[in-house]
């Protein structure tokens, strides 16, 4: 029963969790956490792509260290936090 409970409430917080990030964010803009599919704490631009289409200005604009990954904080400093 204890288990069950566990289960039940982790499921529950993780669901939120996710419904939480996507409700934060307007149409143009997607969680950092969606992005970064692998989770590594990088989005390369073919996660971004994903989400954004072909648009290599934006994430150029967006990875100030031209390392070709994006930070959690390359990626709000140019996009913003979507609440926006």
């Amino acid at each position: 029963m204890k288990k069950t409970s566990a289960i039940l409430l982790i499921t529950i917080f993780l669901t939120s969790s996710v419904a939480l990030c996507l409700a934060d964010e307007n149409k143009d803009h997607v969680c950092f956490r969606v992005l970064d599919s692998n989770k590594d704490g990088m989005v390369t631009f073919q996660e971004f792509e994903k989400f954004y289409g072909n648009d290599k200005e934006k994430f150029n604009d967006a990875d100030m260290d031209e390392d070709g990954k994006l930070t959690h904080d390359e990626y709000h400093d140019i996009l913003g936090d979507g609440s926006s």
